[in-house]
């Protein structure tokens, strides 16, 4: 029973993800053009080399209108400074610059919101890159108008400079993604589900976060009945249920066209990143118990990404479930197949790294080990967490309370 709850799905999920992923194609006579499209940036960054390359590469892209929102005057002042000086190389750059008082990306995304015209919205985290090709391929899904939400694939830029730990850093961020495309994948070709759109980047009609319900759930989520919150946390993952719980399309786009490049794991050290990963951690058990337990629409709209994902993450605890898998077999007397299984067990580590070793092959011999060992490792993360799961600080970033 443990071995079939954990190969079935890693089975199910690599014929899934190479067998059935066929993108939107863009249609010959659009409806939509990335005229139609607000993007909305917050922000608490300083407005670096990053922060202008993000806005340009949106820029490229030709949205109506891009929505800055950041907080505090001096963040505002540096922010229209920056943005003044993007908008004088690119003259059809319209970029407006918003504040708040206090860092709250919830608050600050709907403040954007507030201010959008368009029929869709794009949101991006201030350190994302898109390629020119983003919008006119990522808008082909909303021509259905059953679809409210589209999310694409995001991807780490391989950064080796900086020594080896920092390199390894960025290799565990990239493989952290790579999971990400492969399961919102796998699960969106099987029966439409995924657990959760990346906030890094998406796309969401206008009309679904105008609404006042959303906007009242949005900025008042609690979790564990009520007795935590409310949560700047967890953003992506409340729009994506309340879509899934409103009976809204969702789709992931895996599209070559649509790919977004960020950074992870190169900036801010381990302490940074460890904030980070617990964040995330913090976020499964918190998201996925509440999609389970208390929405509970996924069970009937989404069966097979309820039991793959939402039901699964509770168990994908490698320190705990890998020396459980082999006990078993031990205490069962087929010990002859011990090394089948440990084979086993090796390959469902490297089927979600292949894409990424495909494109950097130098990984293969030294970062590849050091991947699976962050496995276990990371799995101590996942139990703190678990004890943790009432902490909704938003740990990694500086500047938010």
């Amino acid at each position: 029973m443990l071995a079939i709850f954990k190969f079935l799905k890693v089975f199910v999920h690599t014929v899934s993800f190479y067998l059935l992923t066929t993108p939107t194609q863009q249609p010959v006579n659009p409806t939509i053009f990335p005229s139609d499209v607000t993007v909305i940036v917050p922000s608490v960054g300083e407005f670096d080399d990053e922060f202008v390359e993000c806005i340009e590469t949106i820029v490229a892209n030709g949205p109506r209108r891009i929505i800055v929102c950041t907080v505090g005057v001096a963040k505002q002042t540096k922010a229209k400074q920056v943005c003044s000086e993007i908008s004088s190389r690119h003259l059809n750059a319209r970029i407006t610059v918003l504040s708040l008082a206090l860092a709250n990306k919830r608050a600050q995304f709907l403040r954007g919101v507030s201010a959008a015209r368009t029929e869709i919205i794009a949101y991006a985290d201030d350190h994302v890159f898109w390629p020119p090709t983003f919008l006119k391929s990522a808008l082909a899904p909303l021509e259905d108008q059953r679809v409210g939400l589209v999310g694409t694939v995001k991807r780490v830029r391989r950064d080796r400079s900086g020594g080896f730990w920092k390199s390894l850093l960025n290799y565990i961020a990239c493989l952290y993604l790579e999971r990400h495309n492969f399961d919102c994948t796998a699960t969106y070709n099987l029966d439409g589900g995924v657990f959760v759109i990346s906030g890094r980047t998406a796309l969401i009609r206008t009309n679904i976060v105008h609404h006042v319900d959303f906007r009242r759930e949005f900025q008042n989520e609690t979790w564990l009945w009520g007795t935590v919150g409310p949560m700047k946390v967890d953003d992506d993952n409340c729009i994506t249920r309340w879509l899934v719980n409103h009976g809204w399309k969702i789709v992931f786009h895996n599209s070559p066209d649509a790919v977004v490049e960020t950074t992870l794991g190169t900036t801010g050290g381990f302490e940074k990143f460890r904030g980070q990963l617990l964040r995330w951690a913090r976020t499964t058990w918190r998201s996925n118990s509440t999609s389970l337990f208390s929405d509970r629409t996924c069970w009937t709209a989404h069966p097979w990404t309820t039991y793959a994902m939402f039901i699964s993450s509770f168990f994908n605890i490698a320190l705990i479930y890998d020396p459980l898998l082999i006990l078993a077999l031990y205490r069962s007397g087929y010990t002859r197949h011990m090394y089948s299984l440990l084979l086993a067990i090796l390959l469902s580590k490297l089927i979600k790294p292949i894409e990424h070793l495909r494109r950097e092959p130098q990984d293969i011999m030294v970062m590849l080990p050091q991947g699976i060992i962050f496995g276990y490792v990371h799995s101590l993360f996942k139990i703190w967490a678990f004890f943790t799961a009432r902490n909704i600080e938003w740990s990694g970033r500086k500047g938010i309370k």
